[in-house]
């Protein structure tokens, strides 16, 4: 286990395969503000998403919703989905001077669905067209389960058009170092929607390891519809409960890579079999459904 402690005001640990990562998020500011290239190298990840963020955020907003809106028959508590009301579908548009904002891989991102509970609680990532990633601890015994089946995730396109994704299976992964759940959709997503790519937690952290507030950059959302970029005055609480398994992602020149959830798994081989298994449950050819990975191979990793 790496341990990593920042001046607190909240924890989680981040897990993956058999490794994990204890973080605590702080609201200060650091002492001392450093430019890029006195934390990182020039041709390093970390001088990449430095730079990449310095140059975007004038004018920009932690707001990630423009309009977030439930309809009143909205389920508060779990219903099986056979049992949801006929219509559920929200009204739901981007914050077009959000921090994310037209960044690859954000339609992938759903705050919004019929098994939340309260407002944006368990939040669901898009990694293939037929599948969706949240957190596995409180859901359910670890397995395939028809527990959500019917049940339904919104996402929304660059458009601001609202995708119904109805869940046909799920998988939840939960111990032997492993944190998460696999929610199967019934249908393809549309090309509207565009899974969000992936990048192996070990890697980055070798090759990004992490610092204190101010001087480790990343996005993470939040239940309450905010982006933070762990960097003042972009900072946000975003370890409450009801924030596990929202996606913890790499800001990179236009595009958002996921790297490992809040206080759940990062993408692994065992995610992809899983992947795999319900894919031919479902009578579909897993190689249609693999995640896309980010290569870091090309960036160096610090001394």
């Amino acid at each position: 286990m790496i341990c990593l402690l920042f001046r607190q005001t909240a924890s989680a640990q981040i897990t993956g395969g058999t490794s994990s990562l204890t973080l605590t998020s702080s609201v200060a500011a650091p002492s001392v503000r450093k430019n890029p290239g006195e934390l990182f190298p020039p041709g390093s990840l970390g001088y990449l998403i430095w730079t990449n963020f310095i140059a975007h955020t004038n004018g920009r907003s932690m707001e990630i919703w423009h309009t977030y809106s439930l309809p009143t028959n909205f389920p508060t508590a779990f219903f099986y989905g056979s049992n949801l009301p006929a219509h559920t579908r929200p009204i739901l548009a981007w914050n077009p001077s959000s921090l994310m904002a037209d960044m690859k891989g954000q339609t992938a991102i759903s705050q919004c669905w019929t098994s939340q509970g309260n407002h944006g609680q368990v939040p669901i990532t898009a990694f293939t067209r037929r599948h969706g990633y949240t957190r596995g601890h409180s859901m359910g015994n670890a397995g395939i389960s028809d527990h959500f089946n019917g049940h339904r995730v919104y996402f929304c396109t660059t458009n601001n058009e609202v995708v119904e994704a109805v869940v046909q299976s799920s998988l939840v992964q939960i111990g032997k170092g492993y944190d998460y759940t696999l929610l199967f959709f019934s249908t393809d997503l549309p090309p509207g929607i565009e899974p969000m790519r992936v990048a192996d937690q070990k890697i980055v952290l070798e090759k990004y390891p992490p610092g204190p507030p101010g001087n480790w950059i990343q996005f993470l959302t939040e239940q309450g519809g905010s982006i933070s970029a762990n960097y003042p005055p972009f900072i946000a609480n975003t370890f409450k409960a009801g924030d596990s398994g929202s996606p913890n992602l790499l800001p990179l020149p236009s595009e958002l890579v996921f790297w490992s959830g809040r206080s759940t798994s990062g993408a692994s081989a065992q995610m992809q079999a899983d992947m795999d298994e319900l894919s031919r449950l479902a009578g579909l050819d897993p190689a249609k459904y693999q995640m896309q990975w980010f290569d870091l191979s090309g960036f160096p990793t610090p001394k």
